[in-house]
């Protein structure tokens, strides 16, 4: 069972509650007002093909079913939202799952209609409901996407950004078919109010959003290691947000290298990348949707080194959401709506909250540690994805039965050496870090005392070497004056054999 079923077993098991219907129909009459009152509620989960007792019945043509229903929910439901319907097959049935959060354009209406939720119940507003949801819309402070874009108009859009856009394939048809013209289709995507063009919009379109907004460039950096005096690799980006994330998934992909495996089917080499281009991709999407763009002082920054690949961005995760439900795919709560709708209707975007699952599921299929998620709030959302660990043994795609076959050109290539070639002066470093040191330690334990030639000699050739013997503590900030270095898990063992051969 797949763990997605197995969570669905898990919600079957709950019965309905607050965040929780089933239905056994998935017609657009029974479906929509449910969806819509748990926009304007707390969001939730709506089973298609389940009676009240939660027995699965199953649906029929599951996946035509779907394409159908998701098409009508988002032509009948304003303002635009963005919520996510999939197949599951659970007990040789297929259901429906409608993935609905929390909405931040309260009130929503199905049909002109307005419904909530009240504990197990969906029922229309009363007029007193409505009045109180508009008058909490009215007081809340209108989202930065949501916001004037100053001094841009239709000249500083990009013509290329906007065709793409407007031609895609989940275009809603009233957008593709308006004949009020350009800026009318914008403001049916919540782009454009009162002929003026909003941030979204210039985030998503504009052809150069960092003359207004220097939040919106993206830095991206490939290095050996932080403490080097050049990168090997960088790029800041500005443009059309589709077309940066495009050079993005290009910058990572050209600086990792690839990595050899072979098929214990036939015993062929593949070179695969590094890192699975599915979960590159979903991490910088997510890293573009979910972002702080209120943060004038944030951003998006993209890192790859011989040891990692780190996206960062501006921002917390939303209330209520840590690392735990993050690598669960929790139902996602939207901070910027509007872009993410632009993401979706692109196909940049699929199912809420699945981005997270499918990278865990893309680095474990290519064998690769677990990706982790750091999440602070003056610090912003970090994602690492980390490269093969290095161990003594060949990788995991070469079986024992193909081992003796490899010949000892070809090994180098599959499982790097467990001791690296080090020059005498690194070697008397390893030998001489002791749990974690400052520079200022090590250079003293050398009995060396010209620092410029330790930093040369011994310290950064030692941070160079890959794979990685010796780390910063604080590798984020290499020039912190709390600075310190320590052995890796290899580096330990290369001292242990530096040790053995200077004793024997």
């Amino acid at each position: 069972m797949s763990k997605t079923a197995a969570q669905l077993k898990q919600l079957l098991s709950l019965g309905e509650n607050q965040t929780l219907e089933y239905l056994t129909s998935c017609e657009l009459k029974h479906c929509g007002p449910q969806v819509c009152a748990f926009l304007n509620t707390q969001g939730g989960y709506l089973l298609c093909g389940v009676d009240d007792k939660g027995q699965i019945k199953g649906v029929e043509h599951a996946v035509q079913v779907a394409e159908q229903l998701e098409s009508q929910l988002k032509s009948a439901i304003q303002p635009p939202v963005l919520f996510s319907i999939e197949v599951q097959e659970v007990e040789n049935k297929q259901l429906l799952i409608v993935e609905v959060p929390a909405g931040k354009d309260i009130p929503y209406a199905f049909n002109s209609d307005i419904y909530i939720r009240a504990g197990e119940q969906t029922k229309k507003a009363d007029v007193d409901t409505i009045r109180d949801m508009v008058m909490r819309k009215q007081v809340e402070p209108t989202r930065w996407e949501r916001l004037f874009s100053s001094e841009l108009d239709e000249q500083g859009l990009s013509t290329s950004a906007c065709n793409k856009l407007l031609s895609a394939k989940r275009i809603p048809k009233e957008v593709a078919q308006a004949e009020q013209g350009f800026l009318h289709q914008l403001q049916l995507l919540s782009l454009a109010k009162y002929g003026r063009l909003t941030n979204a919009a210039d985030v998503l379109l504009a052809s150069a959003p960092g003359k207004r907004h220097p939040q919106a460039r993206v830095r991206a950096v490939c290095y050996r290691h932080k403490a080097d005096d050049e990168y090997q690799d960088l790029q800041h980006l500005d443009g059309p947000m589709a077309d940066v994330i495009e050079q993005l998934i290009t910058f990572v992909m050209r600086n990792t290298p690839s990595r050899a495996r072979f098929s214990s089917a036939n015993n062929q080499r593949e070179d695969i990348p590094m890192y699975p281009e599915q979960a590159v991709r979903e991490a910088i999407v997510n890293a573009f949707a979910h972002r702080d763009y209120s943060n004038f002082a944030g951003g998006i920054k993209v890192e790859v080194s011989p040891v990692h690949l780190k996206i960062w961005n501006a921002g917390a995760f939303p209330q209520g959401i840590d690392e735990n439900k993050i690598r669960q795919g929790h139902i996602s709560v939207l901070r910027n709506p509007d872009i993410a709708h632009g993401l979706y209707l692109q196909g940049y975007m699929e199912k809420l909250g699945r981005g997270s699952v499918v990278i865990q599921e893309a680095c474990t299929e290519a064998g690769l540690p677990e990706p982790k998620w750091h999440s602070d709030s003056t610090s912003g959302v970090t994602l690492t994805l980390f490269a093969p660990e290095v161990t003594p043994e060949v990788t995991p795609e070469v079986t024992p039965e193909v081992t003796p076959e490899v010949t000892p050109e070809v090994t180098p290539e599959v499982t790097p050496e467990v001791t690296p070639e080090v020059t005498p002066e690194v070697a008397k470093l390893l030998l001489a870090i002791k749990g974690e040191q400052s520079r200022m330690e090590l250079q003293d334990s050398l009995t060396l005392k010209d620092a410029e030639h330790f930093r040369k000699n011994y310290l950064k050739p030692a941070l160079e070497i890959t794979p990685v013997l010796v780390e910063m503590t604080i590798p984020d900030k290499p020039t912190s004056r709390n600075q310190k270095y320590r052995l890796t898990a290899l580096g330990l063992q290369v001292k242990q054999q530096l040790s053995d051969k200077k004793t024997s």
